[in-house]
């Protein structure tokens, strides 16, 4: 017994050292490196160019492909959720004997990571700061296209799985069935977040205001994909929650895509004039004007967020027709057992 619970001992603490050493060295080594991008003004090899979001050079086709603005913190830290993922999960999977979650759902979640990666440093990230439809792209990516792939990983099931039964009782649950812990995960607190975030963020001062300031640029990112993360957690199976919808209630819960998706189009697309002043006067050697680009920003936003929302429809009913099929198919099954076992019972007098 005794020593049953030193091997549980050492399989359980070990990845907490060894993640907290991982965080340790690379928020170091992502400090030195920001500061040593923070000295020079970029460089590279042939087309690809790398720098700060801050730096970025005039937008040039076809250069701007192949520019990269990169921030080596948040880099980091998403890095390390990611990290962090697959550490739960073979520590999750080293208390169970069968899988918990499946290859394509790891996947999923890891494609998720790279999705955020690509959209916040990659070349959509180094001009959105010049093309609002660029911006657009990556508010449509960060709030939800690339949530519910991270939550199809089913991080809050290996999370719980892999604290152990005593840090459940002791710690977690008491935090997840607090009324304050219920009331901030409903789901029409998804749909709030869901339409509010955006409107704030383009209404107010503040994306005006992210485009000469690093630090509120990414705090934007990652109000977007707090806002997504929460709006797609009852939607996406595997996650435990306490709301856990129906297929109908689903329906209409996804249904909130088309409006607030249309209306954020109409306020783009609809004015004549350029709504945002910095972006009119940013010069462009390529590309749309600055009334036509906003004017591409929102058809973006209004044809795909329409799209997005027709799709997660189809999908949720064609889950909602898949279960039904294999309730009544279990339900024939029952019948048919009990149609015969007072046959069984019969010859098994005989």
């Amino acid at each position: 017994m005794a020593t049953m619970k030193a091997t549980a001992h050492t399989s359980t603490q070990p990845p907490d050292r060894a993640l907290l050493l991982v965080f340790l060295g690379g928020l170091a080594a992502a400090i030195v490196a920001t500061i040593a991008l923070r000295a020079g003004d970029g460089g590279g090899a042939g087309w690809i160019w790398i720098c700060t979001w801050a730096e970025v050079p005039p937008p040039e086709f076809p250069e701007a492909l192949f520019t990269f603005a990169i921030e080596p913190i948040p880099i980091f830290l998403i890095g390390l959720a990611a990290v962090w993922y697959l550490r739960t999960r073979q520590r999750a999977q080293a208390s169970h004997a069968r899988q918990i979650v499946s290859g394509r759902r790891v996947a999923a979640c890891l494609g998720g990571f790279a999705l955020v990666l690509f959209t916040v440093f990659g070349p959509i990230a180094a001009y959105d700061g010049t093309f609002l439809t660029l911006h657009m792209v990556q508010h449509f990516i960060l709030i939800t296209i690339a949530p519910p792939l991270i939550l199809l990983g089913a991080p809050m099931t290996l999370w719980l799985t892999a604290s152990g039964k005593e840090r459940r009782r002791r710690v977690i649950y008491p935090v997840l069935h607090a009324p304050a812990f219920r009331a901030f995960t409903h789901p029409l607190v998804g749909v709030f977040l869901f339409a509010a975030v955006p409107l704030f963020w383009y209404v107010t001062p503040a994306f005006e205001e992210s485009l000469g300031n690093v630090s509120l640029h990414f705090v934007g990112y990652a109000i977007f994909l707090f806002a997504g993360l929460h709006y797609w957690w009852p939607v996406i199976g595997g996650n435990p929650t306490r709301w856990n919808l129906s297929y109908p209630v689903r329906m209409v819960y996804l249904l909130a895509l088309v409006p607030i998706h249309a209306f954020l189009g109409l306020i783009f697309h609809e004015p004549d004039n350029v709504i945002y002043e910095q972006l009119a006067v940013i010069p462009r050697a390529w590309g749309p004007g600055p009334l036509l680009d906003q004017q591409i920003a929102g058809a973006i936003m209004f044809i795909a967020g329409e799209a997005l929302g027709l799709i997660a429809l189809l999908l949720v009913a064609w889950q909602w027709a898949s279960h039904e099929e294999r309730l009544g198919r279990r339900l024939n099954a029952a019948d048919t057992s009990n149609e015969w076992r007072p046959v069984a019972y019969r010859e098994r007098g005989r």
